[in-house]
């Protein structure tokens, strides 16, 4: 085994196969078949994840926690974990939330500080359908830019909101699981909020 290799072990279900995830400084790999995937760290340009509830009317079944890795090529690992009337929830969850922290550590931080200098250095780019740039943030086509000294960020377990202090009215929210990179673009604005702060 490699050093800074952490190793994971999942099934989609209590009846699925279990399979190997292997998070590295410098690649992501995953054991699926016909053959494993595999993407490099420079390759990795996309994440989302988040629960979702399977529900008879009013009777919660289970939940589905996911995770989607994408690659510059569009190739997509999908991590995806369910659990049935509470049976072995406790520890999917944790095991979900392991793999999720370990692989933004590994891959999404350096990215947040790479859009982070971008930003400072008065480039304009686009993340997770919003337009940053030096002088603030466009989340809506039809709106106009909200400078940084009035754009706040509210957070929270499945989603980010981007608003204009002085017009509540004005907003955007990103979900974590539908909107690929909105927990990356929930890094850059909080850091640029503090910036600005301090």
């Amino acid at each position: 085994m490699s050093e800074g290799v952490k190793l994971f072990h999942i099934k989609r279900t209590m009846f699925s196969p279990q399979r190997k995830i292997s998070i590295a400084p410098l690649y992501l790999e995953m054991e699926s078949a016909p053959e494993n995937m595999r993407f490099t760290k420079e390759d990795i340009e996309g994440l989302r994840f988040g629960v979702t509830l399977f529900r008879y009317y009013l009777i919660p079944l289970g939940k589905c926690y996911n995770i989607e890795i994408k690659s510059s090529q569009g190739n997509i690992i999908s991590i995806r974990m369910n659990t049935f009337f509470g049976i072995g929830s406790r520890a999917i969850r944790d095991l979900f939330i392991g793999i999720h922290k370990e692989i933004q550590n590994s891959y999404f931080n350096d990215m947040a500080i790479h859009y982070v200098r971008l930003l400072n250095g008065g480039l304009t780019f686009e993340l997770a359908g919003a337009f940053l740039t030096s002088e603030g943030i466009l989340i809506k086509k039809d709106k106009q830019l909200i400078p940084w000294l009035r754009t706040g960020l509210a957070t929270r377990f499945h989603s980010c909101s981007v608003f204009d202090k002085e017009d509540f009215r004005h907003f955007r929210a990103f979900d974590y699981w539908h909107d690929w990179n909105a927990s990356l673009l929930r890094s850059v604005i909080d850091y640029k909020i503090r910036a600005i702060k301090s």
